[in-house]
């Protein structure tokens, strides 16, 4: 369980993004979402948590940011793509790829957060 202190981020409120916001969320947490589809992510703002503008606000707010994209095309657009998350993360924040991917992409992915000091 996480530490009510640690800022948590989630990306991706598909069926299986939403459940786990919704989760975290009765857990206490304040959670912050970013969703492409902007009216997803601030029902779930209506609800209890921050819906925020793009996935670099969240990333730069969180301490650990969950992503439940489909691929590690969609994963790979959220971290490095225009507005990117992991160049706004703080030095020694998590994060959580929830996607099917191969893991040989998987592990190269950890050697380029870890050089940004991203676990």
């Amino acid at each position: 369980m996480l530490n009510s202190k640690v800022q948590a981020g989630l990306i991706g409120l598909g069926a299986m993004g939403s459940g786990m916001a919704a989760s975290l969320r009765r857990a206490g947490h304040t959670v912050r979402v970013f969703d492409v589809r902007t009216e997803t992510a601030t029902a779930f703002a209506r609800d209890g948590g921050v819906a925020c503008v793009s996935v670099a606000e969240l990333g730069a707010a969180c301490d650990v940011v969950i992503s439940v994209v489909v691929n590690a095309a969609q994963t790979e657009d959220v971290l490095f793509g225009a507005g990117g998350c992991a160049a706004a993360m703080k030095p020694g924040s998590v994060f959580v790829m929830c996607s099917t991917v191969d893991p040989n992409w998987s592990i190269a992915l950890e050697t380029r957060l870890e050089k940004l000091g991203i676990l």
